[in-house]
């Protein structure tokens, strides 16, 4: 009996000290709580501006008919920085249509980028629900596996209903570019796009707010001269609705 009662004694002191441990571990002791990464959230908070990354990119530039006003000076930026280009241009592409598909995720695994710019929201500007969309660029996101990547808003040629302001609460003002304080002049019969010169004025701008502000700034010093570059020299894929 006696040593029945010692062996019990001596379970239940190996109990409490491992209920002991157990409590120290999880709730005393301090702990480093891991940081999510960029390839988790998406979305990074660092408040101070990270070092320009120096080399060579793999740039893609995708996302509905403005790609195509930013390609012409984004080629420029590319030859003079030696970074490589592919250009997808989905006329009337949404954050819907984007959303619903594979597409993004297609050529990010065809191109390999180790950059993307995604240019979306000229055909939602004057959609109803513009802040419940919301959900399909939490249903884009996936499709870029974490690569950087900067959202470019629409050119606004009047007012939107809150597709810039839905996306700039989503990525916050250094991983999305308000396109909507810039002075357009537009293509000769088209309200909407950016004839040459303004395509030229938006990518300057948007090189210089990723090279100072951006979350993700890379090598974009500004070609010396605008040589417009016909379409023939880019890799471009036209997708239609």
């Amino acid at each position: 009996m006696k040593k029945s009662k010692t062996i019990f004694l001596i379970l239940a002191l190996i109990a409490a000290i491992c209920t002991f441990i157990y409590i120290y571990i999880d709730y005393i002791a301090p702990r480093e709580i891991a940081q999510p990464s960029v390839s988790q959230t998406f979305t990074n908070y660092r408040d101070t501006i990270p070092k320009t990354d120096t080399t060579t990119q793999n740039i893609l530039l995708i996302g509905d008919s403005m790609a195509y006003s930013l390609m012409f000076r984004v080629q420029n930026y590319c030859n003079y920085n030696h970074h490589n280009l592919n250009v997808v241009t989905w006329v009337s592409a949404t954050t819907k249509t984007y959303a619903e598909c594979d597409t993004l995720e297609y050529f990010v695994n065809l191109y390999k980028p180790t950059y993307i710019l995604f240019v979306i929201g000229a055909n939602e500007m004057f959609v109803r629900d513009a802040y419940e969309r919301i959900d399909y660029v939490n249903r884009i996101i996936p499709q870029t596996h974490g690569i950087p990547t900067i959202w470019i808003g629409p050119p606004n040629w009047k007012e939107d209903s809150g597709i810039n302001n839905m996306l700039m609460s989503k990525f916050g003002p250094r991983q999305f570019f308000l396109s909507k304080k810039l002075t357009f002049t537009r293509i000769k019969g088209d309200v909407a796009h950016p004839d040459r010169p303004a395509g030229t004025m938006w990518m300057d701008s948007i090189a210089s707010w990723i090279k100072t502000k951006s979350f993700f700034p890379i090598r974009l010093e500004k070609p010396i001269e605008d040589n417009p570059i016909h379409v023939d020299f880019v890799k471009l894929v036209v997708k239609e609705n």
